[in-house]
């Protein structure tokens, strides 16, 4: 199949009224790509409102030793403080670990300013953040956003001050600032009638007006179909999946409501359950469950 032809498979396997959120990899690397949209968003993630860019690049290769594996940034910025930071739409975080790639990035993310040939002192080191958003909780304890630093185990309250940080965003945990929650619920239905908004942030207006931008812009179906391509094991495997849980989700609140009313509560926690095998699970208690009583208890265990 050529480049053209597979361009125009990839699009024509979306749906007609499919809407792209801030969520899909192709808008996010769109949007980002504007300074002023990853400031917005940088500023509400790491709680700087006077936060500004210097530098901003989209999909940055960075080159490891001949030989070895390259990474490849989705969103790379500097900011005025000389801060290198990264952030990562990792929708697909239940086929790698994340916790041992956000150690490779960051591990990497110094490879440029330790240039061979060039005397460059530690010193120097820029601080670095990586960011990876995800839509589930990868940690499993209903926080949205979960900070590590490096810090030692035998005196309380040492860091190490190597100017590392990572930052864990998920869209399933509502436990947050409220402009946190806002701006990740924005990118899980990137619209600003979405009742999950629960502040009337000018950061999120901002960003909303730079995403209707890009979507009405002459460039966008281009440039959709040229990240679509570049990331298309990234995308489409998780379009896909998404798809089949999606499914399973619906086949399930169809059997419950059969056996009397879904309250709004618990319509929500099967439709964020993300887990293929939970699902699969809560499917199968669903066909078996004599009322909706039994199968709240039964699920009771499982975590969303």
């Amino acid at each position: 199949m050529n480049e053209n032809s597979s361009n125009k498979t990839i699009l024509e396997a979306l749906p007609e009224d499919y809407t792209f959120n801030l969520s899909d990899f192709a808008l996010f690397l769109s949007v980002m790509k504007n300074k002023t949209a990853y400031e917005n968003t940088l500023s509400i993630i790491l709680d700087e409102p006077d936060l500004r860019l210097k530098e901003v690049k989209v999909e940055q290769v960075v080159l490891n030793k001949s030989g070895k594996r390259a990474i490849r940034l989705d969103a790379w910025a500097r900011d005025e403080q000389n801060r290198h930071i990264n952030t990562e739409m990792q929708n697909d975080a239940k086929q790698d670990n994340l916790r041992k790639r956000s150690r490779f990035y960051q591990g990497l993310l110094d490879t440029p300013v330790l240039k061979s040939g060039k005397k460059t002192k530690y010193k120097h080191l820029p601080s670095t953040i990586i960011i990876f958003i995800t839509r589930d909780d990868i940690f499993r304890c209903d926080s949205a956003m979960y900070t590590f630093t490096e810090q030692c185990e035998e005196v309380p309250g040492l860091h190490l001050d190597d100017g590392t940080k990572k930052i864990f965003l998920n869209m399933t945990s509502r436990n947050g600032r409220p402009e946190l929650i806002s701006l990740l619920q924005y990118m899980k239905n990137t619209t600003l009638d979405n009742p999950e908004i629960i502040v009337n942030d000018k950061r999120i207006q901002s960003l909303d007006k730079i995403v209707n931008e890009v979507k009405q812009s002459e460039e966008w179906e281009a440039v959709k179909m040229n990240i679509l391509e570049i990331g298309i094991e990234k995308g489409i495997e998780q379009g896909i999946e998404q798809g089949i849980e999606q499914g399973k989700a619906a086949s399930i609140l169809e059997l419950l409501e059969e056996t009397g009313k879904v309250s709004e509560q618990l319509r929500q926690k099967i439709l964020d359950q993300h887990d293929s095998e939970i699902l699969s699970k809560w499917l199968k208690l669903a066909a078996k469950a004599e009322t909706i009583e039994e199968f709240e208890r039964r699920i009771a265990p499982d975590k969303v």
